[in-house]
This record gives structure tokens, C-alpha cells and sequence, in this order.
């Protein structure tokens, strides 16, 4: 059984040691995701804060931005947080082309919140555009690394899927290999835990990547495991964990075409949204700390909107939600984060631990370490794999030229 699993772990540790190497640098720099963007590009995300002025109204300053881009449809508004840009997602309209309406060339734009003032765009994850390379986008294209090798969708999230599933049974197999096979148990097992004093380099990382390993075993299961969700979800992750969990349908059924020209206004919206989450906060007893969007989904003909509150599992972000028919003005449902079915919650934990989106920030400085750490296991197994083949090469050489006609063999060749 015990050389079955070492090969079964040497497989599964060669197939993906390149790209869970991939996934956890680009991962252990996500965890400061929103830094990172104020860091490489301020002129698009900070803004400088006005204590005398109000921000514009949220709505009145989406219809600018539909006036400035009359080939788009601005489908979302966002309520931004003071010294940070409103930042709006375009989509092309429908019939632009017919109104001979110039083409799109960004789907992402900043405004100041103050002032209105267009502040510039980027086409999302494009890190080079006809050859100039788009400074703008280095964050997206980390994101589309780590989610998917920058493959085309949806082939790339499938890929990093099939290894994330692979990276969750070798959780099971890497702890498989250091249990002992004799009493006393613990006493055996100890040494698996630590590093031995005064050992060869060789020994020094096998220890380390094993010690390693057995130490954060558990969040390398939740990683791996949550990977497993964000790719695989529908395919292998609801299928498997509804077993011994129950999940809500919470999916909206979409229209048999979009609905581009809802009946209920973006300002109606925003009120009944408002209305109901409060009526919400008041009847369950919770607190809204901030609202967050309003997004308006023509294929499913219904608004979002998206509010931070007490009953949100992560510490920043929101995850509040409340669904309005775009034609009635009448609730489709709400969802409270800690209020869902077992099998809902725990997937959001498994996404707000997976994204570092709780505990801040000491969780986001574990999450990042921890990236680090998972390229350190692909490294070290590789090299652990390479000096252990050739030490068996070297040994089934000498072998051979220890064996009875060897020397004569040798002569001849």
C-alpha cells in the first residue's frame, strides 16, 4: 500500500508543482489585492478626499458616466468609500453598432466621486494592447494567473480545477505517508513534526517540506478544497458536499432574451433596496454598516443591491444581498450570509477564507505567507523527486557494474 501512495504522490506533485507554484505567488499577492491597485495605480483608484464637499450622488454620476460613454451600458453603481474613485464596469450596447456608435475600448472606468471628473480606463486583465504594455492591468492579469493561467474561459478555470482536485486528494496522501506503521504511535510520529539537528541539506528540506506540510495541513486543505469550489463547483463541489449538506437553490432563472430596457428606474431600485433591507435589519435585529452596489442584470431582468452588514461572514467587502423584479418593484429574495442552508455557509467561508476576506488583516498576512509557503512545497518536492531519482540512477549504475561480467562488458563497449 505504502509504495502506492509514495508514487501516487510523486505523480500528483510533478503534474502540479508548476502551477500551484503559479497560484501561490500570484495568490499571496492577491491577498492585498486592493493595496496593490493604490500602489501601482493611484491616478485610477485615490482620490483626494474633500472634508467640505459631498460626494455626488451615486445615480447622478452613473448617468454621467453613460453619457460619456453612449456605446456602453452601465449596468452597476457603486458607492464608494471617502479618498477612494467610484469605479464603473461597461458592457457594450446592443445597438450601438446600428447607431454606428464607436467601438468600446475599455470595460472598466474611474471617476472622482467629487467631482465627476473622468479619471481614465482599462480593458480588464490586458496586460498588452497592440504591443504597449498597459501598466493599469497588472493587478487583473495576477488575478487571471491565479484563477486561471490566463487561459481562455472557459478552459482555464477548468484546468485549475482538475489540479486543485488533484492538490485536495494529495492532502490526504502527503499526511497518509508520515503516519508510523508500529507503536507507539505519537513517539514515531513526532519526528515528522520537526527538524532533525545537524542533518545533510538533502535531509534539511525534506524535513522542512514535510514538517511544513504537517503543520498547515489544514489550511492547505481549506485552500485546496475551496479551489476545488471556485472551478469546479456545479461539476464536482455541490455534487459531493450535498451528501451530507443541504444547499438552497439560490440561483435566479434567467429570461428567454435579456431585458435591456427594465421598467423600474436605477433611483426606484435603490429605494425599495433600501427599504427592504432595513425592514430586514429591523425585524431580524442586525446592523448595516455600508451600502455597497446596485447592479442591474438584464438576463435575469432583476436588480441587486449589495450592502455590508452585521450578518456578512467577511470582515470587509459585502455580501448582503437583496434581488428586485426590474418590472414589479417586487422582492425576489434576499440573502443574509450566516442566515443561508449549512451547505451555503460553509461555502462562503470557504471563499472569504479562500480570499483573505476575514480576520483582517492579520488572516491577509497568513494568506500571503501561506502562498509563499505552497510554492516552497512545489519547489522543494520537485528537487526532493530529482535528487532521489538520481541517487537511484547512480545506485542501479554501480549495481550494474558490480554484477558478474561487468569489467568484460565494459572493455568491450
Amino acid at each position: 500500500m505504502r509504495p502506492a501512495l509514495v508514487r501516487l504522490h510523486r505523480w500528483i506533485g510533478l503534474a502540479t508543482a508548476l502551477f500551484l507554484g503559479v497560484a501561490g505567488i500570484t495568490g499571496s499577492l492577491l491577498a492585498f489585492k486592493d493595496e496593490l491597485e493604490g500602489l501601482i495605480n493611484p491616478r485610477l483608484f485615490i482620490v483626494a478626499a474633500i472634508p467640505s464637499a459631498a460626494m455626488i450622488d451615486p445615480l447622478a454620476l452613473r448617468d454621467q458616466v453613460q453619457a460619456h460613454f453612449p456605446q456602453a451600458r452601465v449596468d452597476q453603481v457603486p458607492f464608494p468609500r471617502p479618498g477612494a474613485s467610484a469605479r464603473f464596469f461597461l458592457w457594450p450596447r446592443p445597438e450601438a453598432a446600428e447607431a454606428s456608435l464607436p467601438a468600446l475600448e475599455v470595460d472598466e472606468v474611474f471617476f472622482d466621486p467629487y467631482t465627476g471628473a473622468y479619471l481614465g480606463g482599462r480593458k480588464w486583465g490586458q496586460l498588452l494592447d497592440g504591443g504597449v504594455w498597459r501598466r493599469e492591468n497588472i493587478v487583473p492579469f495576477i488575478w487571471r494567473l491565479h484563477e486561471a493561467l490566463a487561459l481562455p474561459h472557459p478552459w482555464g478555470k477548468l484546468f485549475m480545477g482538475v489540479v486543485a482536485l488533484l492538490w485536495t486528494l494529495d492532502c490526504f496522501v502527503g499526511v497518509a505517508l508520515t503516519l508510523p506503521s508500529r507503536s507507539p504511535f505519537f513517539a514515531r510520529w513526532k519526528p515528522a513534526w520537526t527538524l532533525k539537528p545537524g542533518a545533510s541539506t538533502f535531509r534539511r528540506i525534506f524535513d522542512l517540506h514535510r514538517a511544513f506540510g504537517l503543520w498547515c495541513w489544514l489550511l492547505l486543505l481549506v485552500f485546496a478544497w475551496s479551489s476545488v469550489m471556485l472551478n469546479l463547483r456545479t461539476a464536482v463541489y455541490q455534487p459531493l458536499m450535498s451528501q451530507v449538506l443541504r444547499f438552497e437553490d439560490t440561483a435566479l432563472r434567467p429570461l428567454a432574451q435579456p431585458d435591456y430596457h427594465p421598467r423600474l428606474s436605477w433611483r426606484e431600485a435603490h429605494t425599495i433596496g433600501q427599504a427592504l433591507l432595513q425592514g430586514e435589519a429591523a425585524r431580524r435585529g442586525f446592523q448595516i454598516h455600508a451600502q455597497d452596489s446596485l447592479w442591474y442584470r438584464p438576463a435575469l431582468g432583476a436588480y441587486l443591491y449589495r450592502s455590508h452588514t452585521a450578518r456578512d461572514i467577511r470582515s470587509h467587502g459585502a455580501a448582503s444581498d437583496v434581488w428586485i423584479d426590474a418590472d414589479t418593484g417586487k422582492m425576489i429574495a434576499i440573502h443574509l450570509e450566516r442566515d443561508a442552508a449549512m451547505g451555503n455557509l460553509v461555502s462562503e467561508w470557504l471563499r472569504a477564507l479562500h480570499t483573505g476576506r476575514v480576520f483582517d488583516p492579520v488572516y491577509r498576512v497568513i494568506v500571503a505567507a501561506l502562498g509563499v509557503g505552497v510554492a516552497i512545497l512545489s519547489a522543494t518536492g520537485v528537487w526532493i523527486w530529482w535528487k532521489k531519482r538520481a541517487a537511484r540512477t547512480k545506485a542501479q549504475v554501480a549495481t550494474q557494474l558490480n554484477a558478474p561480467g561487468a569489467e568484460e562488458l565494459s572493455k568491450q563497449r
